[in-house]
């Protein structure tokens, strides 16, 4: 009986093996769901191609892939793959699609400073904001070409429009776009000292004006790999009350500085969700020349690269790291194109208030978050269906950083908080909502002993 046993065990293992290692034809994909977005676009991002062969072992796996890069398109709200077996072992796949609302217009209401805590901390001034509107067509004509036109007016007047086309070629690997950019402002943020910003306001008068123009070409190699190479033509001017007040704001009290600007970007993405991910991992390097001509106003190089982390502890713990460096040249450089620590994303937590200016920094940021909720949300009483399924995400976190910025310039800025270690951590709570909207909600502290409580809304894409 025993041997009976082993024997039947040891066929069943078998058999099982064998099917797992079996083949599966891929007989026909069908797409559902795709009024406006074209039918190559999609095709692009899938690496399942009618008449392939695929290991029946696999096939989950390569499903939630391709979902996953279907999803990082920003063209779908709700991306589904079933599959339907023949006995002859073909499958047939189904992609049923749920687009986005493309033609979008959000208003603005913003702050300028860098952070509510800093906006709260400079006496929550609505005179420090900025309002207008931000049009966007995500899918122009159905080939993912987006369209942008962004008005602004407030503390900053602002009009921004740029267009780009993801693929120009047969072979849907070469992209191109162009972008224009015209900003003025009254209120203006002339020097760090002490690491902080310091701002002088002029009543009436333009305290500087700042023009833009861009090309580029974007390079897909795979589904993953994108080179992009831009080039950009810069015209900034300051009144002469900046100039005297800070006369590094262009270096030797220049109140003008025009130049070119070539720019290399790589960027490898193999994450689950650009706009908030829980697994996998990103690589990206930037190379900036500003300065490319004789007469050019500025002659500086910068490079920066970075490192990204994801991955699950249990179904519902996520550990992320993120590294990012920097190094430019030369030692000395105008105040307004020199930035380390403070500014955008590339701050300590815990350092909100302070802007650490130099020429090179390193950043590392750790976070451990969990999933209290990940649902999608159905009102049946909306009828437009890209806005009646709203998936929401809850995720508890906790946060440790390390920053450090070298500066050459510490004796004139009085920086106390350039070429040290700085350390910061904290907790907080990220809400995570449709059309890539991330609020968060942030307790931090340093090693300086202060603690901020900081709160930001945003969208990425």
């Amino acid at each position: 009986m025993l041997l009976l046993t082993f024997i039947f065990t040891f066929f069943a293992h078998n058999l099982l093996l064998q099917d797992a290692d079996s083949m599966l034809v891929i007989k026909k994909i069908n797409i559902f769901g795709n009024n406006q977005t074209k039918t190559p676009i999609i095709l692009r991002e899938l690496d399942l191609v009618e008449g392939d062969s695929i290991k029946k072992l696999d096939l989950d796996k390569r499903l939630d892939l391709n979902r996953r890069k279907l999803i990082n398109t920003n063209l779908f709200v709700t991306v589904e793959i079933k599959t339907v077996q023949t006995i002859d072992n073909q499958i047939i796949i189904d992609l049923k699609l749920l687009e986005q609302w493309y033609v979008l217009g959000y208003p603005i209401f913003q702050i300028i400073d860098r952070n509510y805590a800093e906006w709260w901390q400079r006496g929550a001034d609505l005179t420090r904001t900025t309002y207008g509107i931000d049009l966007i067509h995500g899918n122009f004509r159905g080939r993912a070409e987006r369209i942008n036109l962004r008005l602004e007016t407030g503390f900053t007047q602002r009009i921004d429009f740029g267009y780009r086309v993801p693929y120009m070629d047969k072979a849907q690997k070469t992209g191109a776009g162009f972008s224009l950019s015209y900003l003025t402002n009254k209120n203006l943020a002339f020097k760090s000292f002490y690491d902080t910003l310091f701002y002088f306001k002029s009543p009436s008068d333009i305290l500087r004006k700042r023009f833009s123009g861009a090309i580029f070409l974007k390079k897909r190699v795979g589904f993953y790999d994108f080179h992009t190479l831009e080039l950009r033509y810069n015209s900034n001017s300051i009144a002469d009350t900046i100039a005297k007040l800070n006369p590094d704001y262009f270096l030797n009290s220049r109140t003008a500085q025009k130049y070119f600007q070539l720019s290399y970007y790589f960027n490898y993405d193999f994450r689950d969700n650009v706009a908030y991910p829980l697994r996998g991992r990103r690589y990206e390097l930037i190379i900036n020349k500003l300065g490319i001509l004789p007469n050019d106003d500025i002659n500086q190089l910068e490079v920066a690269g970075g490192y990204s982390w994801y991955r699950p502890i249990t179904k519902k713990l996520f550990y992320g790291l993120n590294l990012r460096a920097k190094i430019s040249f030369p030692e000395k450089q105008s105040f307004y194109n020199t930035r380390g620590l403070g500014y955008f994303q590339e701050l300590v937590r815990g350092y909100e208030l302070y802007v650490v200016d130099g020429n090179s920094f390193f950043l590392a940021r750790n976070n451990l978050k969990y999933q209290l909720l990940n649902r999608k949300i159905h009102f049946k009483f909306l009828k437009i269906k890209q806005f009646n399924t709203v998936p929401i995400g809850i995720y508890p976190n906790v946060f440790l950083d390390y920053g450090y910025v070298q500066s050459f310039n510490t004796i004139e800025s009085r920086s106390r908080l350039a070429n040290r270690s700085l350390y910061g951590g904290g907790f907080g709570l990220d809400v995570v909502t449709y059309y890539n909207l991330v609020v968060r909600f942030n307790y931090s502290f340093n090693d300086r002993k202060e603690r901020n409580f900081v709160f930001s809304i945003g969208r990425e894409f």
